[in-house]
């Protein structure tokens, strides 16, 4: 037995490559007997935060829309680009207070181009009794923009006769100051309707009219 163990340290010594593997074998198989395991796992319990107790679906429910009634209301892109226009006319004269037909009118005004009241208008009307107007002044418009445009107006107007020729620019009394307010309704671009009624002051009277007439803007 001691032979066969000093032949092996003999043999060992005499090649070294043997004793280092030998060695590395040793240092392994001690570590693996050595190591123990664990004597349990931990496992993590389940948390008891408040806000694991509420149900998965408390807030997955669906709900249906509510019902809309009708159809909702259209956007407004109503605008009226429109500086000039031209309205023809027709309506009644008379005296005022008094409202009655005396003298159909048939007539015109042209509004001239401007972005902003005031904007100054013309016009001439023709009255069946063969005397006729013309005037000229300023409007102001409420709603500039709008398809819904009142607006008030303040001009000069002449009334002349027919059988007086140039004589009836000389006199006083066919000078009127005239005012009036309007409503006008934009049918669809550029289209309108206006409705006016006028007042005519003179020194000696007072006469009104009413028109409805259709505007082109332009």
């Amino acid at each position: 037995m001691l032979e066969r163990v000093r032949d092996i340290l003999v043999l060992t010594m005499a090649n070294p490559r043997i004793l280092v593997s030998a060695t590395i074998v040793l240092i392994f198989f001690s570590q693996l007997a050595a190591a123990s395991p664990e004597a349990g796992v931990t496992l993590d319990e389940p948390s008891t935060d408040s806000q694991n107790t509420v149900p998965l679906d408390e807030n997955l429910s669906i709900s249906q829309p509510p019902r809309v009634k009708g159809k909702p209301p259209p956007p407004e892109p109503h605008y009226y680009p429109y500086q000039q226009a031209l309205i023809f006319r027709s309506g009644y004269d008379s005296d005022w207070p008094k409202l009655g037909v005396e003298h159909w009118i048939l007539g015109f005004q042209y509004l001239f181009p401007k972005f902003l009241s005031p904007k100054l208008e013309a016009g001439a009307d023709s009255l069946d009794n063969g005397t006729g107007h013309l005037h000229a002044g300023a409007r102001w418009f409420y709603n500039e923009r709008g398809y819904f445009r009142p607006s008030v107006k303040a001009s000069l107007d002449h009334l002349a006769e027919s059988q007086e020729g140039l004589a009836t620019l000389t006199k006083l009394e066919n000078y009127y100051f005239r005012g009036s307010a309007t409503l006008e309704w934009v049918i669809s671009n550029p289209v309108s309707i206006r409705f006016e009624h006028e007042l005519f002051i003179n020194l000696d009277r007072v006469r009104a009219n009413i028109t409805l007439g259709l505007s082109w803007g332009f």
